[in-house]
Formats: structure tokens, C-alpha cells, sequence
């Protein structure tokens, strides 16, 4: 089976979360992707005093690629990137504003030279922002974008371990990278993608923005809702739920699932409005009923009633769940100095294209696993890459 980019190659100068989680969706619809990555350490994410010399969080997002070291501080390195370069399609890179043209290899500086290239940047801010040169992660993006402003409780703001921004900014990368591969089959014509942390950021901030364009002020309320209610997480006899009553429907339909259709004729429980002013009181009729049942009980209640819900699963449940590698976001492929290890999957689903699996997927690559075969597929043999290694160039 064929798959959307069998015949797109990817030079990935990608590190830690963002450009490699771009690089591996690339990869697995068909990219050739050859990794860049310093001699000796590798890239930050790999972490060489992780147990078997490998950080886990490197294994989970690098399969399917082909790893080469170069240290693109030596001149010689930079002629060999520029010459890997000249035969791919994508270039994906996410370093700090300017580093990518300390070794020359800036979009300006090489855009000539490669007409057809799609040069992929992931920012923390963009190339024309204030902050261009700051560094950024994640939860740093979670500050200046407002996310932790409104991320909490009344009296504390939080942020989320998860790095939704990161996992963001490497999906709009790579729509960003196929729309420009759309575009030049039609021009012929390359160009640059940037894709900034704190763009990606600022859509997924509508539920706030929305209020406060129109003058009102959001407020924390943890894991309350600002226009729903009841709204929160409950406990159950076993565990916690979720559950979200969006409209008024769902309202009534638990209110008569906890047996208090008095409640339907209480003006103080007429509206989310109401509610919302007397929520303390609402969630202690709800806890009251929750807490009677088991979680996975209820949800299937809730299920039945059409009433939104989730349960509050652990990391370790979800993991466990056998729906997650049925649905293919974890892989099962292996690392010589680690054994057996689970990878991130992909969640784009295309009916007319195989999804990856352990029999098919190339395993994460240890450090400069495929230099000396790259290397020679642009003419350099034996003898200079042993140079080239003992001048520390590779």
C-alpha cells in the first residue's frame, strides 16, 4: 500500500517536543526523514544519563526516523547539512531565532539556492515578535499566552503538565508543510512555514477570549464551568467523574436521575444563571448522588441519557486501556539498550493508507545510527568519514 509521502524527503534539525512530534507524523505518511543531531549527546531530548543512555519521552516521538550527526558548529558540517539539503523536499527545524543562521543555514541564506524547498520553523514567538529571541517551552507559552491567567481555582493559578501547546504547534506544522507541498505542485516553488507556540495558543483561548472581547472578565473556577452548571468533577463510590450539563436537557435529565424533579420547579434552579449563583449548593445535591454509584456505573447511565460525562482516568488507566493501542497511539517497537519500548502513534487516520505498526515501523534510531549510510549517499565513503569523526565534524 502507498502511502501520501512515499516520495517526500524531510531533513529534521527538530529538538525535544514540537518539530520531532511534526517529523513523526511526516514519517509515518511515508517521509523519508533524516534526523540532524550533535556528535555525542544528540539532541536535548535524548538525555544521555537517562537509564540506557536514552530518555523515554525521545523514544516515544523519533520512530521511523534515520539518525545523523553533525556538528553544525564546524564549517564542514554545514557544506554536508547544505548538501542533504539540496536533495530534500522539507526542511523542519525549531531552534532559537538566529541559530539556524549562525550556521548558515537560514531561510534567507539558502532560499536561492533551493527554490523548491519547504522550510518548516516552529517558534516559541514569531520571527517578527518582540520575544523572538526568548527562549520558550511549553509552559512558558502557558504564561505569556494568558492559558495559566485562567487555569485554576479562585486563589490559585496552575499549569497543566501537558504539552498540548508543543503537540499543537507540530500538527499545524505539518499542515502547514503539506499545504506548501500542495502549493508548489502547482507553482513549483517552495516557501517558508512558521508555525509560532503562542499563535497555536491563542485560538485554543476562544472560550476565554470570547468574554472578554466583549468586556467581561474571566474567572478562575477550576473545574467549574463560567456558563454551565452543574458542572465539576465528582466523586463516586470507587473513583471521579465529569459531568458536564452543557444545556438545560441534560440538567433535567439528572435532576430526575437523582430522583429531585423538585428541583425543575425551584426558580433559584431554573437557568445555568441561577445555578451557577448557588453552585456550592448544587454540586452537594449532585456529590450526594454520585457518590452512591461506582464510576464506570454511572457513566454508563450517563451514556444512555445522552448527558455529557468522562471518567477521571489516571495516565497508568489510560496507558492500560487496550482501546489506546487498538486505536493505534501506541506502538510497540524496541531500542537496543532499552528493550522493548511503546511509541506514539498517530492519531490522523486515513482509510486508504496503512497506519504504523511494530511490523512495518523503523525503531527509534540511536545516535548517528545512519550517518556513515547517509553520508555515502552523497558520495562520502570510508576513509573521509573516518576524518570527518575524528576531526569531530560528525
Amino acid at each position: 500500500m502507498t502511502l501520501p509521502l512515499d516520495d517526500i524527503r524531510v531533513i529534521d534539525f527538530g529538538q525535544v517536543y514540537a518539530a520531532p512530534y511534526a517529523t513523526m507524523q511526516l514519517a509515518y505518511m511515508g517521509a523519508a526523514v533524516i534526523k540532524i543531531e550533535p556528535p555525542k549527546t544528540g539532541e536535548v531530548l535524548r538525555r544521555p544519563d537517562s537509564p540506557g543512555g536514552v530518555g523515554y519521552s525521545f523514544l516515544m516521538l523519533n520512530a521511523h526516523k534515520k539518525s545523523v550527526t553533525l556538528n553544525l558548529k564546524n564549517p564542514r558540517a554545514q557544506e554536508i547539512a547544505l548538501k542533504l539539503i539540496e536533495r530534500a523536499d522539507v526542511l523542519v527545524e525549531n531552534y532559537l531565532d538566529g541559530v539556524m543562521e549562525s550556521f548558515g543555514l537560514g531561510y534567507e541564506q539558502i532560499r536561492d539556492r533551493f527554490p523548491r524547498l519547504i522550510y518548516a520553523s516552529g517558534k516559541g514567538y514569531g520571527s517578527n515578535s518582540r520575544w523572538a529571541r526568548l527562549g520558550s517551552m511549553d509552559n512558558t507559552i502557558q504564561a505569556s499566552s494568558g492559558f495559566i491567567s485562567i487555569t485554576g481555582f479562585p486563589d490559585a493559578k496552575v499549569k497543566t503538565s501537558a504539552t498540548f501547546i508543543d503537540m499543537g504547534t507540530g500538527s499545524h506544522l505539518v499542515s502547514g508543510i503539506l499545504a506548501a507541498l500542495l502549493q508548489r505542485a502547482k507553482t513549483g516553488r517552495g516557501q517558508k512555514v512558521e508555525v509560532a507556540m503562542l499563535d497555536v495558543a491563542i485560538p485554543a483561548l476562544t472560550s476565554a477570549s470570547a468574554p472578554a472581547l466583549q468586556g467581561l472578565k474571566f474567572k478562575r473556577l477550576g473545574n467549574r464551568h463560567w456558563g454551565a452548571c452543574p458542572t465539576n468533577i465528582y466523586p463516586t463510590a470507587d473513583s471521579e467523574i465529569l459531568i458536564f450539563c452543557l444545556t438545560e436537557a441534560h440538567w433535567k435529565t439528572v435532576a430526575r436521575m437523582m430522583r429531585r424533579e423538585d428541583l425543575l420547579a425551584d426558580p433559584r434552579y431554573a437557568s445555568h444563571a441561577t445555578r451557577l449563583k448557588i453552585a456550592d449548593e448544587v454540586d452537594g445535591i449532585v456529590v450526594a448522588f454520585t457518590r452512591t454509584l461506582k464510576r464506570d456505573d454511572l457513566i454508563a447511565m450517563l451514556l444512555e441519557a445522552g448527558v455529557p460525562c468522562a471518567p477521571v482516568r489516571t495516565v497508568d488507566e489510560v496507558l492500560a486501556d487496550p482501546e489506546t493501542r487498538m486505536r493505534g497511539m501506541l506502538v510497540e517497537s524496541c531500542y537496543p539498550t532499552r528493550g522493548e519500548v511503546s511509541v506514539v502513534g498517530s492519531p490522523i487516520k486515513l482509510s486508504d493508507a496503512a497506519q504504523p505498526d511494530a511490523a512495518t515501523m523503523r525503531p527509534p534510531p540511536q545516535l548517528g545510527e545512519h550517518t556513515a549510510e547517509v553520508l555515502a549517499s552523497i558520495g562520502i565513503e570510508a576513509e573521509e568519514l573516518a576524518r570527518l569523526r575524528s576531526s569531530g565534524v560528525i
